[in-house]
């Protein structure tokens, strides 16, 4: 993000005003659209430029799809993709005689794209204002007007005692407040081998240990709960329902690093997370959890809890912080690393949601405790989720190094309808896609990254043998192109490139194609643009003539 504008912010932004992006959301959600006056407003109560001000209402799906009275959001998610092949979506299309984008004439009904709204499980999913439905029949109710809330998933542990899905109790963040010591805690933390869960796989403990040494006036903690892989749904679960786990991992962190604020960042693709959070912080605070001297112990620490409006990339952590200022969620180059140089210019550390639900027990049992968790080469647990090609989906607590083939047979009961597994998507859309002759690979970092896959998220989408594979290749690279910030052109340009050769009714050069995906991953700024290539690199690797290659 641009140093300048996070300045203009230190210096100018009133203690408590809302950010641009806050005044924005709230003109869309009054009158449906973004007018002059609207963004003039936001910049006399933001402190931003106008120009600033215009950057960031021309960037958020939420800010320039129109509104109207009744605003229909259908998915076009991967999970929903693999459910129908966007029929559902041409039937919404069709139904309300509106293109997505487009409000009617009289102002009552409005048409969005959005991209996920967590209910993969169910898939195909469409939300109308703030209710979600999902499953068989939901196209027929929506376009009737009788849409119902979709039912959650029970969670389900493989462990003999559940450590992610177990309700938050505060014991961790009481362990170590007793302790007193935050080097002790972040020892335990590295020892514990905790690998971010959300892209990467960053050990946890390195980010704290950073912060820890930086120099800054102030610090932050930021739960990045920006889950916006298609086919992922575990960090909504985690923040709506078991928002104290969250809560107290935070301020662990902020215990070991010396914060003593943090902010949740969680999707508005989500709208039941922000009120649950905020819940959960009113009850922590009233227990003595949160707030001024916590548990009488001499350290403070509150949470914040802010909410996105519709962007992919702002997952990235440098994106995700310029949203949480107000900004445009656009990419920052590396260094100066977020530890170093976040949150208004201060040392920050950015976690995902599942990586800070993973503290607690290790501070209130100790590294050994977790690590004995899974037999696998990584240490401790993880939350996967499964879309609804399977017999049964849902979401389950798995130790590392069991097989995909056990997962997805003998955990999620296999295809539904004797459907055979063609390919996975493991970790979202940045992740290669494992052909089902490869089922016996095991979950774990590294045995999934020597097949050019990924732990992500740990959302696991199943593709059956009816799926056409370019059409696939069609639908990742028009997610690609549409959720680029657009800071770096091999982004911005080659995705919607990449994007054109698949699309079109004819062959695919292979030389160009792949001499592209090599632009992508050489020149992006961040691992949008860099990570893409790897689910298009699969489906070059294993199903060559499905995309139609030519030799040049």
């Amino acid at each position: 993000m641009s140093k300048n504008l996070v300045e203009l912010i230190r210096r100018h932004h009133a203690e408590g005003a809302p950010t641009a992006l806050e005044v924005l959301k709230a003109a869309m959600d009054d009158h449906g659209a973004i007018t002059d006056d609207d963004r003039r407003v936001a910049a006399e109560r933001s402190g931003l430029p106008e120009a600033a001000v215009h950057g960031v209402s021309t960037f958020y799906d939420d800010l320039l799809q129109p509104r109207g009275r009744r605003h229909v959001r259908v998915c076009t998610g991967t999970a929903c993709f693999a459910a129908t092949g966007d029929a559902h979506v041409d039937a919404v299309r069709e139904g309300l005689g509106l293109g997505l984008g487009e409000r009617s004439a009289d102002g009552e009904t409005s048409l969005a794209e959005t991209v996920c709204l967590g209910f993969c499980h169910s898939s195909p999913a469409v939300r109308v204002g703030d209710v979600i439905d999902a499953g068989p029949g939901v196209v027929e109710r929506v376009l009737a007007g009788a849409e119902r809330e979709a039912a959650e998933p029970d969670p389900v542990s493989l462990l003999a005692e559940p450590v992610l899905i177990a309700p938050g109790t505060w014991a961790g963040l009481r362990a170590a407040l007793e302790r007193n010591d935050p080097e002790a805690t972040l020892e335990d933390v590295k020892a514990a081998e905790v690998r971010g869960r959300g892209g990467a796989g960053f050990p946890a403990g390195m980010k704290w240990q950073f912060a820890r040494a930086a120099t800054g006036e102030h610090k932050f903690i930021v739960a990045n709960g920006d889950e916006g892989d298609p086919g992922s749904y575990i960090d909504k679960w985690l923040m709506e329902r078991n928002p104290e786990l969250l809560l107290e991992g935070m301020a662990i962190a902020g215990f070991v690093v010396g914060a003593d604020h943090g902010f949740v960042l969680c999707r508005s693709e989500y709208p039941r997370s922000k009120p649950a959070l905020e819940a959960a912080v009113a009850r922590a605070r009233e227990a003595g959890c949160l707030g001024q001297d916590i548990l009488g112990s001499g350290f403070s620490f509150d949470v914040t809890i802010v909410e996105g409006a519709g962007s992919y990339v702002v997952g990235e952590e440098t994106a995700l912080l310029a949203c949480l200022q107000g900004l445009r969620g656009t990419v920052s180059a590396r260094p100066p690393f977020p530890a170093e140089r976040g949150v208004h210019g201060m040392p920050t550390v950015v976690n995902n949601v599942e990586t800070l639900c993973n503290v607690p027990f290790i501070a209130a049992r100790g590294p050994q405790a977790y690590r004995d968790l899974s037999p696998g080469a990584t240490p401790g647990s993880k939350l996967v989720c499964f879309n609804e090609r399977f017999a049964k989906p849902g979401l389950y607590e798995v130790p590392f190094g069991m097989t995909m083939r056990e997962l997805c047979e003998d955990v999620a009961g296999g295809l539904v309808d004797g459907h055979e597994i063609k390919a996975l998507q493991i970790g979202g859309p940045l992740g290669g896609i494992l052909p089902g002759a490869k089922l016996d690979t095991p979950f774990d970092f590294d045995a999934l990254a020597a097949e050019g896959c990924m732990v992500g998220h740990g959302g696991i989408v199943a593709f059956d043998e009816t799926t056409d594979m370019r059409e696939l290749a069609r639908h990742l690279l028009h997610f690609g192109a549409s959720e680029s910030c657009g800071k770096c052109f091999p982004c911005r340009i080659g995705l919607r490139r990449a994007h054109e050769m698949l699309a079109a009714d004819a062959p695919v050069d292979r030389r160009r194609l792949e001499e592209l995906l090599e632009t992508l991953e050489l020149g992006s700024l961040c691992a949008h643009g860099g990570g893409m290539p790897a689910p298009i690199r699969s489906l070059l690797a294993h199903w060559p003539d499905e995309l139609g290659l030519v030799a040049a």
